[in-house]
């Protein structure tokens, strides 16, 4: 994998907010460092000592790690050690030959596993491949403290490590605290400003300030330097939020990944063409539903609900049930469905149930964005007046 995968969030590829493991460090086997020419990449032998020129010092890191790569498959893992640890000599802003070294060091000692790696990032706090690995380990398992500090200890040894930035905008994006998060995006653009990973981070911030424009910007300038699967839903989910319906149906009309993530493309394109075409034409889009007796996961009640085969309540009794199960905000999620289904048929209180999602859903959450753009369109508030804020209203306005 490579270090333009950030965690997997509710926000990009739909994992509610639940995180993947591991995205961003590299096995021995697997180091894919920006590549030079053929012809200017020197054997190892060539490169004795970093020079002036930054191409052909990353042309000789990566000719090390290749050649790391060889030796540890042939079971000289004394030579792959050293040779990583001659790669990052040569480009030390680039964290991933330390945490390949660190990988293939954890191998060796049967360490590569959680237990393992906690023990090496206590034994050996200033090695700076083994705190990277600890910090993803530590965003794997939701311990954003704990991976903040990792990268803090990083980072002040290795400033301009672009990754350390982007995977500590990761961690404060999962928490949430995106005024942290907007710092470390903007340092790791200052650094790398072709950054896919600080591209669709920064897409995140902005869109849940409410720059979609922004950030549809930036998902589609990371879309086009490095394409990812998950990127028609980040871009046509966006251009809903931007009320480009056409544009977001079309984009969220290329194939979507397998459920559940997929249910929410097809949920947020109904979304979309129901906006253009009313909610019957639209339905077909949403698929036949739950067939009698079939045992479903969250989201596709959802989808059941919007064709009127399961009504609110049980909607939400699953959400709770589901909820209560994998620690999400499904319940949240509910709420925000229910509303744009009340919007489109223009019954119940949407603008009470968009509030609700407002109020339920971690920011980070795309129906948050959702609830907060529709109360923006409709110019109200994302909360009611309180009795005390109205009981003084009434009071002035009564006042002679």
């Amino acid at each position: 994998m490579s270090a333009d995968d950030p965690i997997r969030m509710n926000v990009l590829l739909r994992g509610a907010s639940a995180l993947v493991t591991a995205a961003w460090s590299l096995s021995a086997a697997a180091v894919d460092a920006p590549a030079a020419p053929a012809s200017s990449a020197p054997p190892p032998a060539a490169c004795a000592a970093p020079g002036a020129d930054r191409a052909v010092d990353t042309a000789c890191a990566v000719a090390l790690a290749r050649h790391a790569e060889g030796e540890a498959k042939a079971g000289r893992n004394d030579a792959a050690l050293a040779a990583f640890a001659r790669a990052d000599q040569f480009a030390p802003n680039d964290l991933r030959f330390l945490m390949a070294r660190a990988n293939l060091s954890l191998k060796i000692t049967n360490q590569m596993t959680p237990a393992g790696i906690d023990a090496a990032a206590k034994a050996a706090p200033d090695d700076i491949g083994v705190a990277m690995l600890h910090a993803e380990l530590s965003l794997a398992k939701k311990d954003y403290a704990a991976g903040v500090a990792d990268l803090d200890r990083v980072l002040a040894r290795r400033p301009d490590a672009t990754m350390a930035w982007e995977m500590r905008g990761t961690a404060n994006v999962a928490k949430p605290d995106f005024d942290a998060a907007r710092g470390d995006i903007d340092h790791a653009l200052k650094l790398e400003p072709r950054s896919t990973a600080a591209l669709r981070l920064r897409g995140i911030v902005r869109n849940n300030a409410g720059d979609h424009a922004g950030a549809l910007a930036d998902y589609q300038a990371a879309h086009a330097l490095a394409p990812r699967a998950d990127d028609p839903f980040a871009i046509g989910s966006t251009q809903f939020l931007l009320r480009q319906y056409g544009d977001a149906a079309a984009t969220m009309a290329r194939r979507a990944p397998p459920a559940p993530d997929g249910t929410y493309w097809t949920l947020w394109r109904y979304l979309a063409l129901a906006r253009l075409t009313g909610v019957e034409r639209a339905s077909g889009a949403l698929g036949p539903g739950t067939a009698p007796g079939q045992a479903v996961a969250w989201p596709v009640p959802v989808i059941d609900f919007l064709h009127g085969t399961l009504d609110a309540q049980a909607l939400l009794d699953f959400a709770k049930k589901s909820q209560d199960v994998h620690d999400l905000s499904q319940v949240c999620e509910a709420h925000f469905y229910m509303a744009e289904d009340a919007l489109l048929r223009q019954r119940g209180d949407a603008i009470g149930l968009f509030r609700q999602a407002v109020k339920e859903c971690p920011p980070n959450f795309h129906e948050y964005e959702g609830a907060v753009a529709e109360l923006r369109a409709a110019g109200v508030p994302s909360t009611a007046p309180g009795p005390t804020v109205a009981a003084a209203a009434a009071s002035a306005a009564s006042a002679p």
